[in-house]
């Protein structure tokens, strides 16, 4: 499924993406960004709203880990199970979302695990900003075969 096809499911499957505008998807294996306009998403001060900040970032990591699933023949149920997050800095452009995997090793025991008990948790790290982080968020993120 091309990263667009996603995009048109993930509007469907969670009508919240939509409203957001979410219209940017680009995953690369290893990492993935989402990417939405700032005017849907503002608060009262003119700034990212904290929800839609906080709800772009765990997004990212729920589509990079279920994408990752995917390229290896998987289909499961993805949610996140754990989260810490910090607000650093007002959000002032565009919201735009990185999920990264966490080193090989983690990654590995994490699919051996999955591969045996059909279920796992995956720590994942989602960053907000460019030449700066505004925000991050460490998850958990578990999976749990169909």
């Amino acid at each position: 499924m091309s990263d667009q096809a996603f995009l048109s499911w993930l509007h469907q499957a969670i009508p919240l993406t939509e409203a957001m505008q979410i219209d940017e998807i680009e995953y690369s294996g290893g990492q993935l960004r989402l990417g939405a306009p700032l005017e849907p998403n503002l608060n009262d001060k003119g700034t990212g709203f904290a929800g839609s900040i906080a709800s772009i970032a765990t997004l990212s990591g729920w589509c990079l880990l279920t994408l990752w699933l995917r390229d290896r023949g998987i289909d499961a149920d993805v949610m996140i199970a754990k989260s810490e997050q910090r607000y650093l800095a007002p959000v002032t452009g565009r919201l735009e979302a990185i999920a990264s995997l966490p080193d090989d090793d983690v990654v590995e025991q994490f699919w051996q695990r999955f591969q045996e008990k059909q279920r796992a948790r995956l720590p994942i790290s989602v960053t907000i900003g460019n030449e700066k982080v505004l925000f991050e968020l460490q998850g958990d993120y578990a999976a749990v075969l169909r």
